[in-house]
């Protein structure tokens, strides 16, 4: 009767691991696999006062930040600023001036993506240009030349205190006189408006960009 019951477990032993084993190949994920080392990117963080005042002062030094911060609406503030200009310090600029827009809810936009994609704003990505599928179709993991450094500096400008604006709320234009059809035509919405001046080290070139405040 015991030789019977060592056998019979035996036998049930050996079903089982021809069973398993199989199972185990299917499933085991291959040695050396990345699927072993890949890590979820952490919560979005929010950069402290010190961090951004420091990336701010110098736009040009910025360090990437991890692919984790940047969501969809940091990724479209960085398109349009990164359309608009490929260098850091104007970038900052024109990053503040989209930032007030969405916080002001100028021409009925709520967000980045509407206020950058809003008809007639951004030249960049109006239907038919010849860029518009270029710049949006730069993503968090992009490596063309200075765009991780742009992604780092509008994740900075959209989550900065306000005591590190450049200019006030109120300034909601900007144009580049090298741009317009006839340079020494400026928009009608101009006026006789007179630029700002930001509150940074900057030294803008008006033929690149002038900035207002005021703009009915």
């Amino acid at each position: 009767m015991c030789i019977r019951k060592k056998y019979y477990w035996s036998g049930f032993l050996g079903l089982f691991l021809v069973l398993l084993i199989p199972a185990m190949i299917v499933f085991a994920p291959p040695l050396g696999s990345k699927y072993l080392s890949v890590q979820s990117p952490p919560a979005l963080s929010i950069p402290s006062y010190e961090e951004t005042y420091a990336a701010l002062q110098n736009p040009w030094g910025i360090e990437p930040v991890h692919v984790g911060n940047i969501d969809s609406e940091t990724l479209w503030l960085a398109r349009a600023m990164f359309s608009e200009s490929k260098r850091h310090d104007e970038q900052e600029l024109i990053g503040w001036t989209i930032r007030n827009r969405v916080e002001a809810k100028h021409r009925g936009c709520t967000s980045y993506q509407e206020c950058i994609l809003d008809p007639f704003q951004f030249s960049a990505f109006l239907p038919g240009q010849p860029k518009q599928s270029y710049y949006t179709s730069l993503s968090e993991t992009s490596e063309v030349a200075g765009w991780q450094r742009t992604l780092a500096l509008a994740y900075y400008v959209r989550y900065a205190d306000v005591k590190l604006r450049p200019f006030g709320r109120s300034v909601l234009h900007f144009y580049s006189e090298q741009s317009m059809l006839d340079p020494a035509l400026p928009p009608d919405w101009v006026g006789d408006l007179t630029p700002i001046t930001p509150q940074r080290r900057v030294q803008l070139d008006e033929q690149r960009f002038r900035f207002y405040s005021g703009v009915k």
